[in-house]
């Protein structure tokens, strides 16, 4: 039973966990009126009832969780660009032209030849090579590893675009004997994007590429594969802790933050899938906008396939976001309990609970709210009892030692 809420008098509200969170859970209500403070709340309540929760935190607000395992992305933990589908590689490099995509694919395949069946490093040398050579060693990879060195993509892209010679003595039964210089070239702002990005140390540390750094406590900091410790970590009990994954070092570049959230919610759903474990999980995820690119597909997001499937695999979402707006009608409907914090338009209001609800949500005080369970009729006035850990989200405020201090200039 959740008591993390309790009555505007401080009479404690027990609320059976299944019906706040089997359907996923939508916390939402404008800034400072105590969405960060629920969800910490909420997740020191599953810790006390010895739930699984896994905290994706893209601005480091909940480190100070007890009991919690952090795993920050690259400091301690990477995302391996080696173990990503082709696709979310493509996504990395901005790869978008169908050439370039096809060029990837190959690229992947030849670097795991090197790695696997040559033993070899660097990039795999395609030109003057013959077919039925060729051939043979993408043969034995089905039977060898399929690890490979992802910092070389850049550079094995340019390696296959080759092609015969252009006169009578170009060989059809050789991949290829010279470089396509003017295939190159036309695509050469993306493949030096690419080289660029996967040289640069950050990516490098995010994304588990090999590097040498100046030595540094931070550089020699083991770092673990952030897809094993969501595979461990969802198929055991907690004990009472709770997993963060904190991507803040990169909510500089938000693209690459968005894309990473992605990857790990896809992710994390095919491990429950692939599973016969079915303990639940509740996965917490605050603000929404920091979730899914505008530019992408809704229905090939991260979040809508853990909301939309994640439910018969254990995976349970509590998502918080300032304007229920801001989430489309397609994830808007996917949650059965609404917790509404201080709202003040009627449009905001309406599109989550019933019109009574419009004279209240506007007058809420911080931490107050309006609570509506899966399958009941009306919601309740709670007040969400005050976390355990420390955090700040207040705004900074001007400091001013009088009225005096401030003066307009007449002219």
């Amino acid at each position: 039973m959740a008591q993390f809420i309790q009555t505007k008098h401080g009479k404690p509200v027990s609320v059976n966990l299944n019906q706040l969170l089997s359907h996923h859970l939508l916390i939402t209500g404008m800034t400072g009126s105590g969405k960060s403070s629920t969800l910490l709340s909420l997740a020191e309540q599953l810790q006390r009832e010895n739930h699984i929760g896994i905290i994706f935190d893209a601005t480091g607000e909940f480190n100070h969780l007890h009991d919690a395992i952090i795993y920050k992305l690259g400091v301690n933990a990477n995302l391996p660009l080696s173990q990503l589908s082709v696709d979310n590689i493509a996504r990395i490099l901005s790869f978008d032209a169908s050439t370039l995509y096809k060029k990837l694919v190959a690229a992947v395949q030849s670097l795991k030849i090197n790695q696997n069946i040559m033993h070899q490093s660097g990039t795999y040398i395609k030109i003057n090579q013959e077919l039925i050579t060729y051939n043979k060693r993408v043969q034995a990879l089905r039977y060898a590893g399929s690890d490979y060195d992802a910092s070389k993509l850049a550079d094995q892209i340019t390696e296959e675009f080759i092609q015969p010679l252009e006169n009578s003595t170009a060989n059809f039964n050789f991949l290829g004997q010279q470089y396509n210089h003017a295939e190159i070239q036309k695509y050469w702002d993306d493949i030096l994007h690419a080289k660029l990005l996967l040289s640069n140390r950050h990516t490098q540390k995010v994304f588990g590429l090999p590097h040498s750094f100046a030595n540094s406590n931070q550089d020699n900091e083991t770092q673990f594969d952030l897809i094993y410790v969501l595979k461990l970590f969802s198929g055991m009990k907690s004990r009472h802790r709770t997993l963060i994954i904190d991507i803040s070092d990169i909510q500089d570049d938000t693209k690459t933050s968005q894309l990473v959230m992605d990857i790990l919610l896809k992710q994390l759903l095919f491990i429950r899938a692939k599973s016969n474990l079915r303990l639940p999980v509740t996965v917490l995820l605050d603000e929404y906008h920091r979730y899914v690119p505008k530019n992408a597909e809704v229905m090939d997001s991260g979040v809508f396939k853990l909301l939309r499937e994640g439910r018969k695999y254990g995976l349970y979402a509590v998502l918080s976001t300032q304007s229920p707006l801001d989430l489309p009608t397609q994830i808007r409907g996917q949650f059965g309990s609404v917790l509404a914090h201080r709202l003040q338009d009627s449009s905001e209001i309406d599109s989550i609970l019933a019109k009574q609800s419009r004279k209240k949500l506007p007058q809420l005080a911080n931490g107050d709210g309006l609570l509506k369970l899966y399958e009941s009729k009306k919601p309740k006035l709670v007040h969400v009892v005050a976390p355990e850990t420390q955090h700040d989200t207040d705004s900074p405020r001007f400091l001013m030692a009088s009225q005096d201090d401030f003066h307009f200039i007449n002219q």
